[in-house]
């Protein structure tokens, strides 16, 4: 039960943070829509939390129907000076979010009180010990940018409803939730960005399982740690998870983490204060780490975790001073100008304490490259730091699908051996990447615990194997990859080869007589642009022509319907189709399950994404629902039902690139991209009579039948000739 609330009241949290995307569409694309939203979640944060911290005070004291939102301005303002001392900054009341809210629409000029507002924030914190900590925070809110709108009014509209849609969040008392709601907003909106904005998103954002991983990793066997720290933090999700993985105040002494990117730098501090760690429990800084790292007062760590950027340069040998730094000095030579992850490296393993852990993600490159790099892992692995080499599943990342690893660091290890781990296998399979389960999470770390050679799964070597293989520390090189096939039985394979040679032919027969019809005889000719564009038609049985084509409003022929399906859980009657369950071949990826709906799905439904944060080009896509009665409708996607037209052929023909071409004309862009029912208002698509939309529908039904049994089959016939050739 407790597993299905958490889905519920994240699914509800969710959903708020589309509404306002809705409302934003247009204005700002996703990158600066989630530091708008995220800026406005915090002022809401702090603002409910310094009005808990007060009103808790006063209730405490006997005064119990004490409001701080409803305290005079001058009354308020003697209480700054300490309360600045015990929670690091001070909000007036006029000013606090849920005042600022409730006068906003009336407020011609809210984009000043905003800025007024962001300022006095900042500066309530100037000269006191959480300076820092709140310098600048405010930076990427501009609320005069003319990405809210053009004139003032339209940005105020916009602020607006941004106010609207984030106070309307069920985020309420973070105790009273299963879920962290705000640091689970957070996590979500990095997330929807991150699989979209490529490397700008995905280098600042590790996936939340791989950051569980990370701690895991280095948290073996221990309660509490002392101080965690990210040298390359991005918006603090790893430094983060230390706190979840062993449990509140397990941190002992705070998070510390340097980012060189100011933005995301801004998004860490603010993910720290969501997460309701207090400003005397971080450091963040915004430096360069390899050349200007901010926390020698801090150093060492007894946990390091880090996802690097990889291969990025740096100023190696051009700078003669680094080739003296302690970081660096002890390898005798320094990573390469164009690429400093083994600097990274270094650094880590210099600010680790000795009883301390280092999990840190690589690029693969650094196992194997020759030079500089290859001397560097000499002089970790003849001084016994590495611990345990990962082979992480590929496809783990936004931005990238390529195969990383993770290395292990510590300074006083019980063994002179190195552990590799080959965790390829070790995933759930996504439509857009592949995740880490918990138990997969699991088993990863219960093969590091356990700390020994498993066939084809994990090798323990000592520094002679390491040595004999010139230090090469791929997976490859200690563990056997190559993928055995299961035996095949000869004579059921014999049986099998003919009966798929049998069934090809015949498909292929078929498909050469209703090709011949159309007037093709070539497999590899654009078959469908040329049917939906009316280039290529059928005949009727008498060899007549079908009537020509005539045109037609789209939304004539369809009505347009949305729902919500409530209370999704593994064990549901019905399946839910929502933006999540169409792909960009327009086939469905079938995910959770409700026992409660608005709108019941038929045989015959179309179903069609109103939004993307992706590509943009599962948008205007539809699914083919059919079955009666098992799907249900869900979150921004449209259902489709025809009467007049056949449904099938609607479905073959919407996803052609001739219908695409038109439909994607009235996609919005925005925070998300995405479309409205009334932006179909205008599309004329020209379509031929249901007689031949039939022919047509059954002769694509035929084709993707071929298709899909040439696909399955492929694999199997491959096997059975090779096996036959042995």
């Amino acid at each position: 039960m407790a597993d299905i609330k958490k889905e519920q009241e994240r699914d509800e949290l969710h959903r708020a943070i589309w509404a306002i995307a809705d409302d934003l569409r247009g204005s700002v694309d996703g990158w600066d829509f989630k530091s708008y939203v995220l800026g406005t979640m915090f002022y809401r944060y702090i603002s409910e939390n310094l009005t808990s911290y007060i009103n808790k005070g006063e209730w405490d004291a006997g005064n119990a129907g004490f409001d701080y939102s409803k305290m005079s301005d001058k009354d308020a303002a003697d209480a700054a000076e300490g309360l600045i001392q015990e929670k690091g900054f001070f909000i007036l009341p006029s000013e606090l979010f849920c005042n600022v809210r409730a006068r906003a629409a009336q407020d011609e000029n809210l984009n000043e009180t905003l800025e007024r507002v962001f300022r006095n924030i900042e500066d309530s914190a100037k000269g006191s010990e959480s300076e820092n900590s709140f310098a600048g925070l405010f930076d990427d809110y501009d609320v005069n940018s003319n990405k809210l709108g053009a004139t003032v009014a339209k940005r105020n509209e916009k602020l607006v409803k941004l106010l609207n849609g984030v106070g309307d969040m069920n985020l309420g008392n973070v105790k009273d939730h299963s879920i962290d709601a705000f640091g689970d907003a957070y996590e979500y909106l990095m997330t929807m960005y991150a699989s979209n904005a490529g490397k700008s998103g995905g280098e600042f954002f590790t996936p939340s399982e791989v950051s569980e991983l990370l701690t895991k990793l280095g948290t073996v066997g221990k309660k509490t740690v002392n101080k965690v720290y990210d040298p390359a933090c991005g918006s603090g999700s790893l430094l983060l998870k230390a706190e979840k993985v062993l449990g509140r105040d397990a941190v002992l002494n705070g998070f510390f983490g340097q980012e060189i990117n100011i933005t995301t730098y801004n998004l860490c501090r603010i993910n720290m204060f969501l997460h309701d760690v207090g400003f005397d429990k971080f450091d963040i800084a915004c430096e360069d780490t390899l050349t200007s790292p901010q926390h020698w007062d801090d150093e060492p760590f007894e946990l390091i975790v880090s996802n690097p950027p990889y291969s990025i340069k740096w100023a190696g040998d051009e700078n003669p001073l680094l080739i003296n730094d302690p970081r660096f000095s002890p390898a005798g030579v320094l990573a390469p100008k164009s690429k400093a992850d083994l600097a990274f490296i270094m650094h880590c393993l210099s600010w680790l304490a000795p009883n301390g852990t280092a999990a840190i993600v690589c690029f693969p490159g650094i196992m194997y490259r020759g030079g500089a790099e290859q001397k560097i892992r000499q002089f970790l692995i003849e001084n016994n730091y590495i611990d345990t080499i990962i082979r992480l599943p590929d496809n783990l990342f936004f931005g990238t699908n390529t195969v990383t690893y993770i290395m292990v660091l510590k300074k006083n290890k019980c063994d002179n051996k190195v552990l590799f781990i080959d965790a390829s296998d070790y995933c759930e399979k996504k439509p857009n990447n592949n995740y880490l389960s918990q138990k997969n999470i699991q088993d990863i770390v219960d093969l590091y615990i356990g700390r020994k050679s498993i066939n084809r799964v994990s090798h323990l070597a000592d520094i002679d194997e390491i040595r004999y293989n010139e230090y090469f520390l791929t997976i490859p090189r200690y563990i056997d990859t190559f993928k055995y096939e299961k035996p095949i039985d000869i004579p059921n394979a014999c049986r099998h080869l003919n009966e798929i040679t049998e069934k090809k032919i015949h498909l292929i027969k078929e498909m050469q007589i209703s090709l011949k019809q159309l007037g093709i005889s070539d497999f590899s000719d654009p078959i469908r642009q040329k049917l939906f564009s009316g280039e290529i038609r059928f005949r009727r049985p008498d060899g007549k022509d079908y009537p020509e084509w005539k045109p037609k409003k789209f939304v004539d022929l369809t009505e347009f319907s949305t729902a919500k399906a409530l209370d999704p859980h593994e064990e549901g009657k019905y399946i839910i189709m929502d933006m999540g369950t169409v792909d960009v071949n327009g086939k469905k990826l079938l995910h959770k399950r409700t026992d409660k709906y608005e709108v019941l799905l038929k045989k015959g439904d179309l179903v069609m994404p109103k939004d993307d944060i992706g590509s943009g080009l599962i948008i205007c896509k539809t699914a083919y629902i059919d079955e009666d009665d098992l799907y249900v409708l869900g979150d921004h996607i449209y259902q489709l039902r025809f009467e007049t037209e056949n449904a099938l052929f609607m479905h073959y023909f919407l996803n052609s690139d001739v219908a695409q071409k038109e439909l994607v004309r009235y996609i919005t862009g925005g925070a998300i991209k995405g479309i409205i029912s009334k932006s179909f208002k205008n599309v004329v698509f020209n379509l031929p009579s249901i007689d031949e939309q039939n022919e047509i529908a059954n002769f694509l039904c035929k084709i993707d039948e071929a298709i899909s049994f040439v696909e399955s089959e492929t694999k199997v016939l491959h096997n059975i000739k090779k096996s036959l050739m042995r």
